[in-house]
């Protein structure tokens, strides 16, 4: 679930671009940001997804593997010191960014890790490269390592959304990964280090 600027929920999958929900900004501070379009949408897809769970305060989140999500080490660091890292790295004793009492973002301890197969994949696109997701604060971006570098490569989308082309566009729910994903995937892997990218021998496994 994904939390309105009105301060509703709505199902990832319901998203529209125009609709603005909580995010996080580069300074690690709450904000509502446009949903822009899916960078990937499969409703029928099933894969092994990730279950993050905390305590203090309580959440529980499901991620595919290849997925970032913020994390740090210690509780006092600071929201904009957080490290965005493939969701298979999490590790308990670790601390995510979530959705407190007041409106801030607070860490959260991670309590235990589990995998589950479920059905339906969404990764929205929001304007900050973030999203609010069952009030856990995650990257917009999987498969590469990389949440500065990825919020800039996909500057032009964001471009075109401010334009008014995407606005409304039947894009956003299109099945399978967005061209422009792939495109940005492929030219990554000529010019950036193997290292940054999700293991794809492993990726194959998990499918």
């Amino acid at each position: 679930m994904a939390t309105l600027e009105s301060g509703g929920k709505i199902q990832v999958s319901a998203l529209h671009p125009g609709m603005r929900v909580l995010a996080m900004d580069s300074y690690g501070r709450p904000t509502y940001s446009d949903f822009v379009t899916f960078l990937d949408r499969d409703p029928r897809a099933e894969n092994l997804f990730r279950v993050i769970k905390t305590m203090e305060p309580p959440r529980t989140l499901s991620l595919t593997s290849t997925h970032l999500i913020f994390v740090a080490d210690n509780f006092s660091t600071p929201a904009a010191d957080y490290k965005a890292v493939f969701a298979r790295h999490v590790r308990p004793g670790q601390y995510i960014l979530v959705s407190g009492a007041s409106g801030h973002l607070v860490p959260a301890k991670v309590t235990s890790l589990s995998m589950r197969r479920e059905k339906g994949i969404y990764a929205p696109l929001t304007q900050h490269g973030t999203i609010l997701v069952d009030d856990v604060i995650v990257s917009c971006f999987a498969l590469v390592q990389k949440q500065k570098l990825a919020q800039l490569a996909f500057w032009p989308l964001r471009v075109l959304y401010n334009l008014g082309v995407m606005a409304g566009s039947e894009a956003s729910q299109q099945v399978g990964f967005h061209w422009y994903s792939q495109f940005l995937y492929q030219l990554g892997q000529m010019i950036l280090n193997e290292n940054e990218f999700y293991p794809m021998n492993i990726l194959q496994l998990e499918s």
